[in-house]
């Protein structure tokens, strides 16, 4: 079974991490939710203490084991939060098991997987990873996604909540990443939805977000200020309000 943080009691919402990142990223947010919900945060195969799984290399397969996990913890309907690449995870779960879905949030995401204007191309990444090895990756990626590099606050915090990762893990997923999109299917998902970004986002360029909220029939779209890729870090209480606002049927 995958590795997981479980707390609070009430509706169930999962809080899904992205490419190198792991469910202790999402402390700040279990922590606001649990008095109100039954907070769920997987480290996705590959990564963080489920490094010992095989990563999926497509999105489906990623879904497959957030579903899998649902299922064997007696989980039915769910609110999900997913950000980057969790961000495709939770489009695809809307697309594939929307009666399981009670809301939903796309947090610094795209509908497609090759974004243009982000930091780097998916291939660059993979060669970069297969030169530096992992932890050289994880510094420059995490520098990527703060507004102040690794002089932010809470840039060795993400560091450590995202350890575990492989290189053959991380590989399969920017795989997947690179060969999912949404793009023709979005206005499928039916599902109120909440598309939040930071406007300094760099792996996720806002234009893309905005894009993604317009394809959407049932959404909502907050671009918080002063913050990048890690929005929910570098400006907790701010995104905690908002996200907590939707996902009690606020906003």
């Amino acid at each position: 079974m995958q590795n997981y943080r479980r707390a609070g009691t009430g509706p169930t919402v999962v809080l899904q991490h992205g490419f190198l990142g792991g469910s202790g990223y999402w402390l700040p947010q279990i922590q606001y939710l649990c008095p109100r919900f039954d907070v769920i945060a997987p480290d996705l195969p590959g990564f963080a203490s489920s490094a010992r799984m095989a990563a999926p290399d497509s999105i489906d397969g990623f879904v497959g084991a957030l579903i899998g996990l649902l299922d064997e913890l007696g989980v039915g309907t769910f609110s999900l939060v997913g950000h980057s690449m969790g961000g495709s995870i939770a489009q695809q779960t809307a697309l594939d098991h929307p009666d399981r879905l009670e809301r939903v949030v796309f947090y610094g995401a795209s509908s497609i997987g090759e974004i243009p204007g982000r930091f780097e191309t998916i291939a660059d990444s993979v060669e970069k990873l297969q030169e530096d090895g992992i932890e050289k990756t994880a510094v420059r990626f995490a520098k990527s996604w703060f507004l102040h590099g690794d002089d932010a606050p809470a840039f060795d915090f993400c560091l450590q909540a995202g350890r575990g990762a492989t290189v053959d893990g991380a590989t399969s997923a920017l795989t997947a990443v690179k060969n999912w999109s949404s793009d023709d299917r979005l206005h499928e998902i039916t599902t109120p939805a909440l598309v939040i970004c930071g406007d300094g986002d760099r792996g996720t360029p806002p234009q893309r977000s905005m894009r993604l909220f317009e394809g959407l029939p049932n959404a909502r779209l907050a671009i918080l200020p002063g913050a990048a890729h890690n929005l929910h870090l570098e400006r907790s209480e701010l995104f905690n309000q908002v996200v907590g606002d939707f996902l009690t049927g606020g906003v």
